[in-house]
């Protein structure tokens, strides 16, 4: 089996018989209307790519994991003769993906469910699936020639780690990401010491869940991958400069690993983009073009970015009034839409108000509690939710060139919430699209309806805890204690006060958790 590294999420396997291709993001405008690009750049990899999916002597492949724009590329898989692939796709509860892919008219599609097998030439893939609703990723295992690559890219299915180990045995190749990709708290209003010390927190907890990760996979290499991009929009570049965020590049996290793992037998990897890996030999060819460092980095993006000026410079125009008044006429609407199929709504006893940061008009405000959108001068009241975006990047949504999903991801947008406390249910509400609203609200209600328990140890005494976390169903046996008093989710890292009912740190949630004697 020889692996070569398209970049980001992207890889490329193959044996005499077979080419599989992972998650290609090389389209050369990015992702997220041109938020997010890839460091280092693998543009020049496009080529090759299409060559290796353009062969006859082989059976052909490529896989999917998610609809995200930094490993679903249509761009870039619209330039393949897909009536010559097979495409391998998770089998989520929204169809998106799938409809966008059989829009290619490929040879064939398959779509897995969670734990799916598909055969092919000289081995199998079988793939594992999150759907979450706020949460729709996958992870999959290959096996060809002898040799196993398990690649979760951004998937959190931590907690399925040991479970899959057990049924299927160590990988010689495992794969995930390492660094963050949410707006919190890089779009948050905090103050320059609050920021670093969250970003901190949730940068050495993903650290921590990865270093755990491997020691349950056990792989004879480990690469790091799905990130970080960079951020060439002049919105955005100071984020590749801040000492401290979510953003924390490769050689940070393998120096972390040397001394997290110490002795570990596992060889941890930082590949390039078009290097090469050998996996029954272990030989890596290191034969990418595009080589930057931590010491030449600021000039790399200097020079990188200049290539995408024209992209940014003919966003700044003001809206006119009229366009501003028919823009919060649509927006209104669609908020209108989203509040109506959220059934959960009066859980929410906060407002959100959503405003535009480049003009000067009135904010939108939904009461969750009385189901009602309004046109407001300012925001009441202490407690609240706001989110604040260009109007050009709100418009591209309206008119249905961004999900909303995607637009959180772009990160030109503030937002601020009174109490700092994280609402399931408001987060929902703004990254998903309206007719996802009513599952992700009765996914919700399956979680809580489960009524297993589990017992942990904590600083020397035992809990009764509720076994499944409430935010996306994380299996909590397979998490750990932190400080002596907390209990860590595997999946996204939540921690629960055991002292104290099992209160959630991060959320206004908890998972239930009862005293038991303390050890003898």
């Amino acid at each position: 089996m020889q692996l070569t590294y398209l970049g980001h999420a992207g890889y490329c396997v193959e044996t005499p018989d077979v080419t599989v291709v992972m998650d290609p993001w090389l389209s050369s405008e990015g992702a997220f209307d041109s938020a997010w690009f890839q460091f280092p750049r693998n543009h020049d990899l496009a080529p090759l790519v299409l060559d290796k999916l353009a062969d006859p002597k082989k059976e052909r492949f490529v896989y999917i994991s998610h609809e995200h724009q930094d490993h679903f590329d249509l761009g870039f898989l619209s330039r393949l003769n897909s009536s010559d692939l097979t495409f391998i796709v998770p089998r989520f509860q929204r169809a998106a993906l799938r409809s966008a892919i059989d829009g290619l008219r490929p040879k064939k599609l398959i779509a897995c469910g969670h734990g799916e097998r598909v055969l092919i030439p000289g081995g199998e893939v079988t793939l594992y699936l999150e759907d979450s609703g706020l949460n729709r990723d996958s992870a999959i295992l290959l096996r060809l020639g002898g040799e196993s690559f398990l690649n979760l890219n951004d998937c959190k299915l931590f907690d399925e780690l040991s479970r899959i180990v057990k049924d299927e045995g160590s990988a010689s190749v495992f794969s995930c990401q390492f660094s963050g990709a949410t707006w919190h708290p890089v779009c948050y209003d905090y103050s320059p010491q609050e920021y670093a010390e969250i970003s901190r927190r949730k940068a050495a907890s993903k650290f921590e869940t990865v270093a755990r990760a491997i020691e349950t996979v056990r792989p004879r290499i480990y690469l790091p991958s799905a990130g970080p991009p960079c951020f060439l929009d002049p919105m955005l570049m100071h984020l590749n400069f801040e000492r401290s965020n979510v953003f924390p590049r490769a050689p940070q996290f393998l120096d972390y690993l040397e001394r997290r793992l110490g002795n570990s037998s596992t060889r941890a990897l930082e590949m390039m983009p078009g290097d090469t890996l050998n996996v029954s030999s272990g030989e890596w060819r290191a034969q990418g073009v595009e080589r930057p460092s931590e010491e030449n980095l600021k000039e790399y993006l200097t020079c990188y970015a200049a290539r995408y000026a024209y992209l940014f410079s003919e966003r700044q125009r003001k809206p006119l009034l009229l366009e501003l008044e028919a823009l919060l006429e649509r927006l209104s609407r669609e908020l209108e839409c989203k509040l109506s199929k959220l059934t959960l709504s009066e859980r929410v006893d906060v407002p959100l108000y959503f405003g535009f940061s480049d003009a000067d008009a009135p904010k939108i405000r939904i009461d969750f509690l009385n189901r009602a959108v309004e046109q407001v001068a300012a925001i009441s009241g202490n407690d609240f939710y706001t989110l604040e975006a260009p109007t050009w990047q709100v418009a591209r949504v309206l008119d249905g060139h961004l999900t909303w999903e995607e637009f959180a991801l772009t990160f030109r947008m503030r937002l601020n919430r009174r109490p700092d406390v994280y609402q399931t249910l408001i987060q929902g509400f703004l990254i998903m699209e309206p007719e996802d609203m009513n599952w992700f609200c009765a996914r919700l209600l399956d979680i809580e309806q489960r009524r297993k328990r589990t017992v942990v140890e904590a600083g020397g005494m035992r809990y009764s805890i509720d076994r499944y976390c409430p935010h996306g169903g994380g299996d909590l046996t397979q998490g750990w204690p932190e400080d002596g008093r907390y209990w860590v989710c595997p999946r996204h890292r939540w921690q629960f006060d055991l002292e104290k009912a099992g209160q959630c740190l991060t959320s206004n949630t908890s998972i239930d958790a009862v005293s038991l004697e303390s050890d003898p």
